[in-house]
């Protein structure tokens, strides 16, 4: 086609070709988004409106640092449902309180799958834990635990003086920087870590299993992990850019990974190290979240 239309343009009928070469691409643009309406038609439901994207890039450019603002804004033009892509991701916002409603509670089954970023899918084993896990049989199994093992009433009120003692030493340290600056957010954050801590040691502390420098440790890990989850990559809105890992994401977490598996196991060695003496957790009971822990080791998520 290329040859023809060089011969043609030598043959002083470039005003010809040009009208010719206009009537090719208007019939391929027409065929092209018949095809894609068709397509669209044939089963796939209709999205709601929203701002045109660039290609590659989508709408990413045209994000401000003040999303919900932006947000707020852009529901004026297209309605309380919107879209926009970022990268080759589709994302879809809702901007009433009513349809937030409807998406988290009513139509709950429907919307509870997430869609994993290359930092969670990591630090969870590709989906495997209570907050990333599918609607499915195993994340019910973990619901089910979750409740029944780690929030129950029995469990919460046999470990009370755990909580009791951190909310008491967190009340003794903010009194002792009266008149000095107080970042409330990592006394926070500390505080709930040596919660969850002392709950997961329990009351071993006594039988030598509890190592201070465990739960340091083990709160240091998990700030870091909370910031990796958080922190914005291109590998998640870009997937052929994953490979090269450009921002480091994938290789810190993995080593986020490596460091909190050696806290776990050493936690769970110890646990069962104390259930072979007799030694039990909070109120005495040997069926408790450890042996549960310890119990399922080696065994194969579902």
């Amino acid at each position: 086609m290329v040859s023809w239309w060089w011969e043609m343009s030598n043959n002083n009928n470039l005003a010809l070709c040009i009208i010719i070469t206009l009537t090719l691409l208007i019939i391929l643009a027409i065929l092209w988004f018949k095809f894609t309406l068709s397509t669209t038609s044939n089963g796939a439901p209709s999205l709601p409106p929203g701002p045109y994207s660039l290609p590659i890039v989508g709408y990413l450019p045209f994000l401000g640092p003040d999303l919900h603002k932006q947000f707020t804004n852009m529901a004026r033009t297209y309605g309380p449902i919107f879209k926009f892509y970022i990268g080759s991701k589709l994302h879809v916002v809702v901007n009433t309180p009513d349809l937030a409603k409807i998406v988290v509670r009513d139509q709950d089954e429907i919307f509870a799958n997430h869609n994993l970023t290359v930092a969670a899918s990591i630090i969870t084993y590709g989906g495997q834990d209570i907050a990333w896990a599918h609607n499915n049989a195993h994340w019910r199994n973990l619901r089910k635990m979750f409740v029944h093992e780690v929030l129950s009433n029995k469990n919460l009120d046999a470990c009370s003086p755990f909580r009791r003692d951190e909310v008491r030493k967190t009340i003794k340290n903010v009194y002792c920087k009266i008149g000095t600056k107080v970042n409330i957010s990592e006394i926070s954050f500390s505080t709930e870590a040596n919660v969850v801590t002392n709950m997961v040691w329990e009351n071993s502390a006594n039988h030598g299993a509890k190592d201070g420098h465990l739960g340091f440790e083990l709160q240091m890990v998990v700030s870091k992990i909370v910031e990796l989850l958080g922190k914005p990559n291109m590998s998640d809105y870009f997937p052929s850019l994953a490979w090269f890992d450009l921002q480091g994401v994938e290789r810190d977490m993995k080593a986020q990974l490596k460091k909190i598996d050696q806290i776990l196991e050493r936690i769970i060695d110890d646990r069962s190290n104390l259930t072979l003496k007799g030694h039990y957790g909070c109120g005495n009971r040997n069926d408790d979240n450890n042996d549960r822990m310890g119990n399922g080791r080696g065994s194969k998520q579902p």
